[in-house]
């Protein structure tokens, strides 16, 4: 993973950028260049009843590394197409969560957390919960109103964290 559907663009161009774009794409994603798929996907474009070229595009797919990782892998799937000749080319980024992709029918994710051993144990917190909500309801009404009185230590504790 990454996986690189690209359309719009010949295979014969992205055979020729192919090498150095894995390379690049590898550093940037810290991951070793056979994780790195890319494809070539034929498309037909149809506009006003007639067959038109393809618009240059890639899909990225792939698990999430953050902004500053997807900004330095658009840049330089960009520099590597356009390279070829291509005059502009939009990306496209897919996250997979990992608890929902299978790779021979097991979970990359995370197994899910053991249920609370007690029962009422979720109920209980809910009912915190709720009850944290209605005293800060009840602060704020107060406050805006005027009557100055402050909200209980336990509220200000639960606000705070």
């Amino acid at each position: 993973m990454p996986h690189l559907l690209i359309r719009g663009v010949s295979p014969e161009r992205i055979r020729g950028i192919s090498a150095p774009l894995v390379r690049d794409l590898a550093d940037v994603c810290q991951c070793p260049e056979d994780y790195i798929l890319l494809e070539c996907l034929h498309t037909t474009a149809v506009y006003a009843g007639e067959f038109v070229p393809s618009y240059p595009f890639v899909e990225v797919n792939w698990f999430d590394r953050g902004r500053e990782v997807r900004d330095r892998a658009a840049a330089r799937i960009d520099h590597h197409i356009r390279s070829t000749g291509v005059e502009e080319v939009e990306i496209a980024f897919r996250c997979y969560e990992k608890e929902s992709y299978y790779a021979n029918g097991q979970s990359f994710g995370e197994p899910a957390e053991e249920p609370a051993e007690e029962p009422g144990e979720l109920e209980k917190l809910r009912a915190d919960n709720q009850r944290l909500k209605d005293e800060l309801q009840r602060a704020r009404k107060a406050s805006q109103a005027g009557a100055g009185t402050s909200m209980s230590s336990k509220l200000y504790d639960a606000l705070r964290e």
